[in-house]
């Protein structure tokens, strides 16, 4: 048994490639989304703390783990750490691809949200927007609260209510789903008159690409957050060769 967390387009793509090999899996995801496994799989939801993790894959009698979440869950990658480690457990990372960093004076890699504030700090936007999702609204309340900021999430009720618990006003929402469409991001620049954007490096299933070149289309810095490293342990895999190849040798 195989336990995927998931909940992105990569989690996915894992799920569909264990089905063709007929693997058995569970498919986790911290909250509940429209997900229908296959014959092999199974899904569940819901966080899970290290302990509880380790309690999971002992009842379930989990071999191995696919951790094919986002790129900046932070708090899941330590709790996979730990309770692989704790268990012994290979952990597979299915990563995305990303698009090479680019040297150019309006594209701002910053290592942190504090050295991108602290960048806004010294050039201030006139209004800026926020690309980094609705997680994202509260850690930023007290730059948004000082200065003109959009921000866009995903056309979810769920969303909205976060939003709306962390205070920020709904009249600067943008509920729509990213998308490769460089004149949706142009449009939405010249509508909201935005001169500065915020993003994390999301990668190509984040459609970073699509935002920089935006960015630099319409002349306006992009502050892109990098993403967070991850534990030496876990073992990179980016298809479904190198992926059925790894867990061949680890599970045979």
């Amino acid at each position: 048994m195989i336990l995927v967390f998931g909940g992105t387009t990569e989690g996915k793509k894992v799920a569909g490639i264990l089905e063709k090999a007929a693997c058995p899996y569970y498919y986790s995801t911290k909250t509940c989304i429209d997900f229908q496994p296959g014959a092999y799989g199974q899904y569940r939801y819901g966080p899970l703390t290290a302990d509880a993790l380790q309690t999971f894959c002992k009842a379930h009698a989990i071999k191995a783990i696919v951790h094919a979440s986002h790129p900046f869950a932070t708090l899941l990658h330590e709790t996979i750490y730990e309770g692989a480690q704790a268990l012994s457990l290979p952990v597979f990372r299915f990563e995305r691809s990303y698009p090479d960093r680019q040297e150019h004076p309006l594209i701002i890699y910053c290592e942190s949200y504090t050295a991108a504030l602290s960048w806004l700090s010294a050039y201030p936007a006139k209004r800026l927007l926020a690309l980094t999702g609705v997680q994202t609204i509260a850690p930023l309340t007290n730059y948004w609260k000082k200065h003109d900021t959009i921000f866009r999430i995903l056309p979810r009720e769920s969303s909205l209510a976060l939003a709306a618990q962390a205070g920020f006003p709904a009249e600067k929402l943008i509920r729509e789903m990213p998308g490769d469409d460089p004149e949706q991001e142009l449009a939405i620049i010249k509508q909201y008159g935005i001169d500065c954007i915020l993003t994390k490096e999301s990668g190509e299933s984040g459609f970073l690409a699509t935002k920089i070149n935006a960015a630099r289309q319409s002349k306006i810095p992009i502050l892109i957050i990098e993403r967070p490293a991850l534990p030496d342990t876990f073992i990179p895999v980016t298809d479904e060769v190198s992926l059925m190849a790894r867990l061949k040798s680890f599970l045979s």
